[in-house]
C-alpha cells in the first residue's frame, strides 16, 4: 500500500525535478533511463553517482540508526536533513518496523550500515580511501531505507552532508552514491599579513568547510606574536581559551586544526633547548585536542642566530647551510616528537618556496628532509596563474619530494588591499591530484568574502576532474545568497564587479557590467543616427545600475550574513559609483532633447557621487599590528565605471 506521504514525496520529486537549475558537470546525464529522474547537483561532484529510481520519504516517521563511532555533528546533520523534509526523526541503536530507516556506520563499527551499503549497491566503503564513503537508498527488508556508510568518522560525516543535498522536497530521490576524495589535503592556510581574520570568522569557516568536504585548517595568523616574534611563550588568558574553542569547533566539523609555528626568525637550529622549547609549545596545543602541527619557515632572515649554528654549518655560499641546519631541526621534530606521539607527519614551508627550478637550496634542503615530512610549494611564482602538470612533477624532483601540496596565494589581498577577488578559481590542471597531496587556499582579509574561492577549492580538490571553475561559482553563489527575494541577482551583479584578479595573464574587468556598457553606447549611436531617441538596448544597463544602487541594503539579506558585512565597504562604493552613472545618463537623455541646463545639474550631481567614491573606508594594520581604520578607499568595477564616467565627460564638455 501506498501512504499518503509517499505520495507527497513523489509530487514534490517532481515539482522539485521540474525546477532543478542545471545539473553539475559530474552528475551531468546522470539519467535512469527506466524513470527519467534527474539527480540534484551535488557538491563536491561525487566521484560515482547513479539513480535508483526509487524515492524515499522523509516526512513521515524516520528512525536513524547509529553505529558505534557515529559522531553528534553527522547525527545532527541527517536530522536536520530529514526535518527539513518536514520528518520526524528518531534516534535508536536498533532500526524499528515502521516509517524510514537511516542507518549510520563507519567500516570498523559492530553495526548494520555495511551489510546494508553492500545489499543495496553490491558494495560498503571498504577499500575506499581516507574520507570516503558509499550512500544509498532504496529499499532494504522492504522497508524504505537509506544507508550512509563511511570509511571512516569523516566519511560518514560527509555522507551526511551528500544527504543534505539531496532532499528535494519531502524525500531523496533513490540513488547511489560511492565517493572519495581525489587529494588528501584540502583546506586554507590563514597565512596572510594584515588584520587577522575574527574569533567568530574562525568559527564560522569550520562550520562551512565540514560542509564543504574542506579537511584542513592551518593556523598561522601573521599578527599572532606567539606564534613568530614570541613563538617561545605559552598561550594563557583569553588567547588560550580563545584557542581551545577553536580547536573544539573544528574538530566537531571534522577539520584537522594544524597548529603551524614560525620559528625561524631567532631559533637555533642545532639547539636542544630550542628544540625542547618548541615541542613544549606544541605539546601545550597537542594537550587541547590537535594532531596536526605545522613549521613555517618562510619569510625569514637568511642568516644564522647562534654561533653553534655557526660553527655546525660552514656558510660556504651554496645556501646548504641554511638547507642543512633546517632539515635537521624539522627532522627532529618528526622523529622525536611527531612520531612517538602518533600525530599526523609534520607540514612544513621551505624558505625558497616558489618555481620548480633546481638551485642549491632546494635540493640539498629535500635530500637532508625526512621523507615522512610534507612540503608545501606556492607553484612557479609566489603567486600563480597556472599550475600544470609538468610543473608540479618538476617540483617534485627539486625538492625531492612525494609529500608535495600547494599554498595556493589565491585568492588572497593582503598585497592589494582595496580590492576583493571574487573570480572563481582557475587555472589547476584537473590531473594535478595524481602528483599533489592537496591545496590549501590564502584567502582574503574578509573571511566571508573568501568563501566562494574556498567552495571551488572544496570542489576541485574532492575531484579536480568534474571540476567546473563557473558552475562551482554558481552553485556556492547561490547559496551564500539564500532564497530572499531579489538577493541572488544583486550577488552575480556584485561579485560580476570584482573580477580582475591582477596576477593572471587572461584579465577579465566586470564582463556583465562592460557588455550592458557597450550594448548602451551601440544603442545611442544607433538611435543618434535615426534621430528616433533612446532603444531598448540601453535598458539592460540601466536596469543593472538600478540594481546596483541596492547593494548596500539587499546584501544583508543574504543567507551568510557575514558576506555582506565583509564586502560592505565595497558594495557601498559600488552603489555610489551606480548611481553616478544613473546621473551621467540622465545627462546624456538631457543632451539628446536639447535640454543643456538640465544636463548641467545632472553632470554636477554625478560628479558629487563620485567625489563620494573617493573615501578611505576600509580598515588595515601597520607593520606591527597596529590597528588603522578607514585608511583605504575600495575599488571595484575593474575600470569600467571609470570609463564610462570619461566617455559621458568627453561628450557633455563637447557640447
Amino acid at each position: 500500500m501506498v501512504h499518503l506521504h509517499q505520495i507527497t514525496c513523489l509530487r514534490a520529486l517532481l515539482v522539485g525535478l521540474l525546477t532543478l537549475g542545471p545539473v553539475d558537470a559530474a552528475n551531468a546525464g546522470r539519467v535512469d533511463r527506466g524513470t527519467r529522474q534527474a539527480l540534484p547537483a551535488i557538491w563536491p561532484p561525487p566521484q560515482q553517482i547513479s539513480s535508483t529510481g526509487s524515492n524515499i520519504a522523509l516526512n513521515g516517521p524516520v528512525t536513524i540508526v547509529t553505529g558505534n563511532a557515529t559522531d553528534s555533528a553527522t547525527i545532527d546533520a541527517v536530522k536536520a536533513a530529514v526535518v527539513s523534509a518536514g520528518g520526524k526523526p528518531v534516534i535508536a541503536s536498533k532500526p524499528s518496523n515502521h516509517g524510514t530507516q537511516i542507518f549510520i556506520g563507519t567500516e570498523a563499527d559492530d553495526g548494520d550500515a555495511a551489510a546494508i551499503a553492500k545489499a543495496l549497491t553490491g558494495n560498503s566503503a571498504d577499500g575506499l580511501v581516507a574520507d570516503g564513503y558509499v550512500l544509498a537508498s532504496g529499499n532494504y527488508k522492504r522497508q524504505p531505507t537509506i544507508v550512509l556508510n563511511g570509511v571512516d568518522a569523516r566519511g560518514a560525516f560527509y555522507a551526511s552532508q551528500t544527504l543534505r543535498q539531496l532532499v528535494t522536497g519531502h524525500c531523496i530521490p533513490g540513488v547511489k552514491v560511492r565517493d572519495w576524495p581525489l587529494m588528501s589535503i584540502r583546506g586554507s592556510i590563514e597565512g596572510f599579513y594584515g588584520l587577522p581574520w575574527s574569533h567568530q570568522a574562525r568559527l564560522d569557516q569550520f562550520v562551512f568547510y565540514g560542509k564543504h568536504k574542506m579537511n584542513t585548517y592551518i593556523y598561522t595568523p601573521k599578527d599572532d606574536p606567539l606564534l613568530r616574534a614570541n613563538w617561545r611563550t605559552l598561550y594563557s588568558g583569553d588567547a588560550l581559551s580563545q584557542l581551545q574553542e577553536l580547536i573544539e569547533t573544528a574538530n566537531a566539523n571534522h577539520v584537522d586544526f594544524t597548529f603551524a609555528l614560525s620559528p625561524g626568525w631567532d631559533v637555533c637550529y642545532s639547539s636542544d633547548a630550542d628544540l625542547n622549547v618548541t615541542t613544549t609549545k606544541l605539546d601545550q596545543i597537542r594537550e587541547l585536542g590537535v594532531t596536526s602541527f605545522y613549521i613555517a619557515l618562510d619569510d625569514i632572515p637568511l642568516e644564522f642566530h647562534c654561533d653553534s649554528d655557526k660553527q655546525r654549518w660552514n656558510d660556504t655560499g651554496n645556501w646548504h647551510w641554511i638547507a642543512d641546519a633546517q632539515a635537521f631541526y624539522l627532522n627532529r621534530i618528526q622523529k622525536e616528537y611527531i612520531e612517538p606521539n602518533a600525530l599526523n607527519d609534520l607540514q612544513i614551508v621551505p624558505t625558497n618556496y616558489a618555481g620548480s627550478a633546481p638551485d642549491p637550496y632546494k635540493g640539498e634542503f629535500g635530500t637532508m628532509l625526512d621523507k615522512k615530512i610534507r612540503v608545501q610549494w606556492t607553484g612557479e611564482g609566489v603567486f600563480s596563474d597556472q599550475i600544470t602538470v609538468a610543473s608540479v612533477v618538476q617540483a617534485g624532483k627539486t625538492y625531492v619530494t612525494d609529500n608535495l601540496y600547494i599554498w595556493d596565494n589565491f585568492p588572497v589581498n593582503d598585497g592589494r588591499r582595496n580590492r576583493l577577488f571574487l573570480n572563481p578559481l582557475t587555472g589547476r590542471d584537473p590531473q594535478l591530484y595524481k602528483n599533489l597531496i592537496g591545496f590549501t587556499s590564502n584567502p582574503m582579509e574578509e573571511a566571508y568574502a573568501s568563501m566562494p574561492a574556498l567552495a571551488n577549492y572544496a570542489d576541485y580538490t574532492w575531484n579536480g576532474p568534474a571540476y567546473d571553475a563557473d558552475a562551482s561559482m554558481a552553485a556556492i553563489l547561490q547559496e551564500l545568497a539564500g532564497s530572499g527575494r531579489g538577493v541572488h541577482d544583486a550577488v552575480i551583479a556584485f561579485a560580476d564587479l570584482n573580477q580582475n584578479w591582477p596576477y593572471r595573464d587572461a584579465i577579465v574587468n566586470a564582463p556583465l557590467l562592460n557588455k550592458d556598457i557597450a550594448a548602451f553606447w551601440t544603442a545611442r549611436k544607433a538611435s543618434s543616427k535615426r534621430g528616433n531617441g533612446k532603444k531598448d538596448g540601453t535598458a539592460a544597463l540601466r536596469n543593472r545600475l538600478a540594481l546596483l544602487t541596492t547593494l548596500p541594503g539587499v546584501l544583508p539579506r543574504m543567507a551568510m550574513k557575514g558576506f555582506a558585512a565583509d564586502v560592505a565597504p565595497w558594495s557601498t562604493v559600488a552603489m555610489q559609483w551606480a548611481t553616478a552613472c544613473q546621473h551621467l545618463i540622465a545627462m546624456l537623455d538631457a543632451l539628446d532633447k536639447g535640454d543643456k541646463g538640465k544636463a548641467g545639474r545632472e553632470f554636477d550631481v554625478a560628479q558629487a557621487w563620485v567625489n563620494k567614491t573617493l573615501a578611505k573606508t576600509v580598515n588595515d594594520s601597520s607593520d606591527n599590528g597596529t590597528f588603522i581604520p578607514n585608511s583605504i578607499t575600495p575599488t571595484t568595477g575593474d575600470g569600467a565605471f571609470d570609463t564610462f564616467l570619461a566617455n559621458s565627460t568627453a561628450i557633455f564638455k563637447a557640447q
